[in-house]
């Protein structure tokens, strides 16, 4: 019986440790594309319309699908969701990195936005259903912390890489593999 136990607080960590590792990547995705605009803008070329968007197309994706989202984690799945979700984050943050044009840029960004939105959604149906009272509040106060630190040091990391490497670095660092691979294993547990 202890043996279940620690594997269902081993489980509920894990779940917890993925969501929070997402819910710190996510915010660099939305301040990093504000950050990053006027390079952007610099190296692509394209008008005050077409940088715009690279903020708004990800915002009004995320914004507009997170609700949505929510169904469809309820429908196939909190785990799978949240999995799928950060692996489309994974793979819009790097391809970005080598988009040839601002309009790519764009396109790459709403669906940053959607897949943020599946990420999110999930992670967080899957907290509530893993945890249950006082956890269940710790478990969002460590996702809360997490986001916030997010939101409050993307400005300065984005425009640090942004100073060292290029705005092309911003994008490779959205999202980790080994937060794909967390977010997998999370989809395939029971």
């Amino acid at each position: 019986m202890e043996s279940a136990h620690a594997s269902d607080s081993a489980r509920r960590l894990v779940v917890l440790a993925a969501v929070c590792m997402a819910a710190l990547a996510l915010p660099l995705a939305f301040s990093g594309g504000a950050v990053a605009t006027p390079a952007i803008g610099r190296d692509l070329g394209g008008g005050p319309a077409a940088a715009n968007w690279i903020t708004n197309a990800f915002m009004l994706a995320f914004g507009s699908l997170l609700m949505a989202a929510g169904t469809l984690a309820d429908r196939y799945g909190r785990r799978r969701l949240f999995a799928y979700g950060v692996a489309g984050f994974t793979l819009s943050s790097l391809v970005l990195g080598f988009a040839p044009s601002i309009l790519v840029v764009d396109l790459l960004r709403a669906a940053q936005g959607i897949a943020a939105a599946a990420a999110l959604a999930g992670g967080t149906a899957a907290l509530a259903q893993e945890f249950d009272g006082h956890a269940r509040t710790r478990a969002f106060s460590a996702l809360g912390t997490t986001f916030g630190i997010g939101l409050a040091f993307g400005p300065v990391l984005a425009g640090w890489l942004i100073a060292q490497f290029g705005w092309r670095a911003i994008f490779a660092t959205g999202d980790s593999t080994a937060n794909m691979l967390l977010a997998t294993w999370v989809a395939k547990s029971p």
